[in-house]
């Protein structure tokens, strides 16, 4: 791990869609239907996702596009990338 110096921006694809997720986002989405969303309409090479304060308070970034949901209920940040990871794999039809 590496601690990286401010903006973040600076270290992320140029062109990227960014996304966070909080559990006090207004935006509820199907994860399923975001990650297809994203693979067959978004004209980027890389999608970056701000995942880890999901269970506690609310992302406030100001370089993310959205904030969404993706659940009624906290979860952790593991079950989030387990949901994001396994709804990439359904859109880009990986077994």
């Amino acid at each position: 791990m590496k601690v990286i110096r401010n903006p973040i921006t600076s270290h992320l694809p140029v062109g990227s869609a960014k996304f966070a997720f909080s559990f006090n986002s207004e935006k509820m989405v199907n994860v399923v239907d975001h990650a297809k969303e994203i693979v067959e309409t978004r004209d980027c090479e890389s999608v970056v996702y701000v995942i880890g304060a999901m269970a506690k308070g609310k992302v406030e970034a100001d370089w993310v596009e959205d904030t969404l949901s993706i659940s009624n209920y906290p979860l952790s940040g593991a079950c989030v990338c387990n949901r994001l990871a396994h709804a990439y794999e359904l859109a880009l039809n990986i077994l």
